[in-house]
């Protein structure tokens, strides 16, 4: 009888790499959550504007693991983990989504508009990175997104929205680019797949209030 209740516990074990999923996960979240974002960075500190901090940290880890190359021996496990941390950051969303009394029918319609919404965060930053696109380009799909928020529903992207954006906004959404660039630059495979990441901190601010000045920018997100 013991040896078949070690077999079912070796069955129902979560798989470690599915535990790395979690762990980094919470890691995502914990960085996402740090105040000074909200105080210093001016980000709005409701649901669609932490959706959208967090879609930002949970996509560079998740894109940064998926970038190795197929010769790369790591590859199969950091595709495996980046998977895990995607499915515990879905489950997550699923979760919030019926706390907040959407119903049962509802829940995957909402949770498809979301994972567009998603998907489309993490491919248009993955392209930043990989073009090399500067700053200056950083801060404006910064400003247009995670400054933005969003209402949550995954009803529209929320890109492109804005045909200018205030000077205060625009300041703290280079700040955030330098962020955003010092976090991939400092990613590191090895500690990620040992369930680690070591973000780097974000520069304290101090911006003068909004003024009625806009700096114009395209309308291409």
């Amino acid at each position: 009888m013991q040896p078949l209740l070690d077999k079912l516990k070796s069955v129902f074990k979560p798989r470690p790499v599915k535990l790395i999923g979690d762990r980094l996960y919470a890691a995502c979240v914990t960085q996402a959550r740090l105040p000074i974002f909200y105080i210093d960075y001016g980000i709005d500190d409701a649901i669609g504007a932490r959706f959208e901090l967090l879609t930002f940290h949970v996509g560079l880890v998740v894109t940064r693991l998926k970038s190795l190359p197929a010769d790369d021996p790591r590859t199969e496990q950091a595709r495996d983990t980046a998977q895990y941390l995607f499915d515990a950051f879905l489950l997550a969303l699923d979760s919030t989504l019926r706390e907040q009394g959407v119903g049962d029918l509802a829940v995957p319609k909402r949770m498809k508009k979301l994972g567009l919404v998603i998907y489309t965060r993490m491919k248009r930053w993955d392209d930043l990175w990989r073009d090399a696109a500067g700053l200056g380009a950083e801060a404006d799909y910064a400003a247009r997104t995670i400054f933005a928020g969003s209402d949550y529903s995954g009803e529209t992207d929320g890109e492109g929205t804005q045909d200018a954006i205030s000077a205060a906004v625009l300041e703290r959404a280079q700040a955030f680019a330098i962020y955003a660039q010092n976090a991939y630059d400092a990613f590191r495979v090895d500690d990620a797949l040992a369930g680690r990441i070591s973000w780097p901190a974000p520069a304290a601010l101090e911006i003068a209030e909004d003024s009625a000045e806009t700096i114009m920018t395209s309308g291409d997100a």
